[in-house]
């Protein structure tokens, strides 16, 4: 709640800065028109991406490293969905809001579960780290197992990401704006 409260502070602030003049939304939409960047192609992009994060994150779950990570994480997520959602409503009023909700609706169903795993089995194994505390074979073998179902999760939402959400977005956006 922190990052997402720091996210629609500074995206006001910014507003306010800039007189309320944001195309961010238009430059985004635009650039992935003009792009034509292919759905391989993109979900080529976003495997990388998240699978870097998750990558990186998994090692640090193994060390007293995740817990900061993971703190990090959520604030930097809660920051860039306060931001995005106050753009979203600051460019297009209250229908905004709607229209940024579905622009996640796809994709949700898998993110949400799978970061909430990853984060959770970082988390937990991270703290074990903390005050000598001994790891048994059974601690890293549901801690990879977790992860695995994570990772599933993942995987689907960056699929739902790049291949399906683009044409939902294309039918929302020709309909709503």
């Amino acid at each position: 709640m922190a990052g997402f409260a720091a996210g629609i502070v500074c995206t006001n602030l910014l507003f306010k800065k800039t007189g309320y003049q944001s195309s961010l939304l238009p430059l985004y939409l635009a650039d992935t028109v003009q792009n034509g960047t292919e759905k391989a192609g993109l979900f080529g992009e976003l495997l990388v991406k998240r699978g870097g994060f998750f990558l990186f994150g998994t090692v640090c779950g193994l060390t007293a490293a995740g817990v900061l990570l993971v703190v990090m994480s959520l604030l930097w997520f809660g920051f860039l969905a306060g931001s995005l959602m106050t753009t979203f409503l600051l460019d297009y009023g209250i229908r905004g809001i709607f229209l940024g909700l579905l622009s996640f609706v796809p994709q949700m169903f898998f993110y949400i579960p799978g970061w909430i795993i990853f984060f959770f089995s970082v988390m937990q194994m991270s703290q074990k780290s903390w005050g000598n505390r001994k790891r048994e074979k059974a601690d890293y073998r549901s801690y990879f197992f977790f992860l695995s179902f994570a990772l599933v999760c993942l995987l689907l939402g960056i699929w739902q990401e790049s291949y399906v959400n683009q044409n939902l977005l294309n039918y929302i956006w020709g309909k709503w704006v």
